[in-house]
C-alpha cells in the first residue's frame, strides 16, 4: 500500500505535480529513482528581468521534491545568455542586455530562489564561468556538431522570415550555448517549460555526443492566457507578477487574473495538495463566485514569499479598498513643498509617474484620483495641502506631507 509519507508516494508526485512530460519517457526515468542512485538535476534562468515571476514557482517546486529525494540541484543563472536573448516564442529580435543590466537584474534572484529551495542543499552556477573563456575556436567546433537547417526550421524562425523580419546568428545559436551549459554541468537531468523543449533536447543531443550520456528533459506546462493563447507571465513581454512585489500589490493583481486561469495558477503557482485543487474546481463548477477561489489563491501565493501574516494583511487590505472602496490603512507620505502646480507635475513629483508623458497618458485614461475624484485634466492646477491623497492606478496611493 502506498501511503502519503511513502517513498513511492513521493517519487510519483516527483514525477507527476506540476509536471508536463518527461524525454525519453517516464519509466526510465521512474526505474532510476526507485533504484536510489542519485541524479544532478538543474534548471536554467537568464535574468532578464529584475524579478522571478509567479509562474517559475512550479520549477522551484518540482526541484524542492527532488531534492527532497536526496538529488543534487543546481540552479544555473544564465549571465552570459541573457546578454543574447533567448529567442523562444519572439516574433521579432530580442534587444541585446548590457553586462551591467544583467549584474542589477540578477541580484535578488538567489534569495528569491531560497525562499523554495533549501539553502545547504542548492548549488547556484553562473554559465559566465565558462563562455567568458571559451575560443572562437571552440565554438566552431560546437556549431559543427548541429546542422543550420535543423535550427532554422523552429516555428518561430519560420514566422519571422515570413514576415520579413530578420534574425540574428547569435539568435540562431542560443539553443547550442544552453546545450553546451548541459555539458559542462554533466547533468542527469533538466527541468524548464514546455516552450524551452526545443533548447532542452539540444542540450540532451550535446551530452550524447560529447560526454556519451543520457540526459533526460523535464518540461512543466505554460500557463497562457484564455483569450489570447499568449504566455500569460512573461519577464521580458509583460503581464507578470514579479516576487519581488509588496505583498499587498501582488494580492491586488492576482485578483485582477481572468477566471479562467484560476486553476492553472492553483496547479502551477502554489503546492497546495491535488485535493484542494480538485475542490476549487468542483466549487467553481458548481457557480461558486470566482472571487473567492481567487482571494483563496491570491492568499497561498503571497504566504509563500511574503508569509502569512502579510498574506492576511494584504486580504484585508485588499477588502477594504476594493470590496468597500475606503483608503489603505497604510499609505506611504510623501513631502512636497505647499504650493499650486499642475497634475501632472504633482504625480512626478510624488514618485507616482516617471514622465510628463506617462502622466498624462494616465490621467486621460481615467486613472487618477484626487482625494478619491477622478481627474480628467492633466493641466488642472492642484492646490497642494497636507493630507491630501492622491490615487494612481488601482494599487498606487500617496499622501501628502508637509515640506
Amino acid at each position: 500500500m502506498i501511503t502519503e509519507n511513502s517513498q513511492e508516494h513521493k517519487i510519483e508526485e516527483a514525477l507527476t505535480k506540476q509536471i508536463d512530460k518527461i524525454y525519453p519517457n517516464r519509466e526510465a526515468l521512474e526505474k532510476i529513482l526507485k533504484s536510489r542512485e542519485k541524479l544532478t538535476i538543474y534548471w536554467g534562468i537568464d535574468p532578464t528581468a529584475s524579478s522571478l515571476h509567479i509562474a517559475h514557482s512550479a520549477n522551484l517546486f518540482i526541484l524542492r521534491r527532488f531534492q527532497k529525494l536526496g538529488h543534487k540541484i543546481i540552479i544555473l543563472i544564465g549571465d552570459f545568455t541573457a546578454r543574447i536573448g533567448d529567442p523562444t516564442g519572439k516574433h521579432k529580435k530580442r534587444v541585446p542586455l548590457a553586462e551591467r543590466q544583467v549584474i542589477k537584474n540578477l541580484k535578488h534572484y538567489k534569495s528569491q530562489i531560497l525562499k523554495i529551495l533549501d539553502s545547504q542543499k542548492t548549488v547556484f552556477r553562473f554559465n559566465s564561468e565558462w563562455w567568458k573563456k571559451m575560443s572562437a575556436e571552440f565554438l566552431l567546433d560546437l556549431c559543427g556538431l548541429i546542422t543550420h537547417q535543423r535550427l532554422i526550421e523552429r516555428d518561430m524562425f519560420q514566422k519571422r522570415i515570413k514576415a520579413g523580419e530578420s534574425i540574428t546568428e547569435k539568435e540562431v545559436i542560443y539553443p547550442l550555448l544552453q546545450g553546451y551549459d548541459s555539458v559542462v554541468l554533466k547533468t542527469d537531468a533538466e527541468l524548464g517549460g514546455s516552450d524551452q523543449l526545443f533548447n532542452m533536447l539540444v542540450g540532451r543531443d550535446l551530452e550524447k555526443s560529447i560526454l556519451k550520456k543520457e540526459k533526460f528533459v523535464i518540461t512543466k506546462p505554460i500557463i497562457t492566457h484564455p483569450k489570447t493563447g499568449e504566455m500569460l507571465m512573461s519577464k521580458t513581454t509583460g503581464g507578470a507578477i514579479f516576487i519581488s512585489e509588496p505583498a499587498d500589490q501582488m494580492y491586488g493583481k492576482i485578483m485582477a487574473l481572468a477566471d479562467e486561469v484560476i486553476i492553472e495558477c492553483f496547479k502551477l503557482c502554489t503546492d497546495v495538495d491535488d485535493n484542494k485543487v480538485r475542490n476549487v474546481e468542483l466549487r467553481l463548477k458548481s457557480g461558486e463566485n470566482p472571487r473567492n477561489l481567487k482571494s483563496e489563491l491570491a492568499f497561498e501565493i503571497v504566504k509563500i514569499y511574503h508569509g502569512e501574516k502579510k498574506a492576511k494583511e494584504a486580504a484585508e487590505e485588499f477588502e477594504r479598498v476594493f470590496k468597500k472602496h475606503e483608503l489603505p490603512e497604510n499609505i506611504r507620505e510623501i513631502s512636497i513643498t505647499m504650493k499650486p502646480r499642475k497634475l501632472i507635475e504633482l504625480l512626478m513629483q510624488m514618485g507616482l509617474a516617471s514622465s510628463r508623458s506617462e502622466s498624462r497618458r494616465k490621467v486621460l485614461e481615467n486613472a487618477v484620483k484626487v482625494d478619491g475624484k477622478i481627474k480628467k485634466d492633466p493641466e488642472e492646477v492642484i492646490d497642494a495641502y497636507e493630507g491630501m491623497v492622491v490615487q494612481y492606478g488601482k494599487r498606487n496611493f500617496r499622501k501628502i506631507k508637509k515640506n
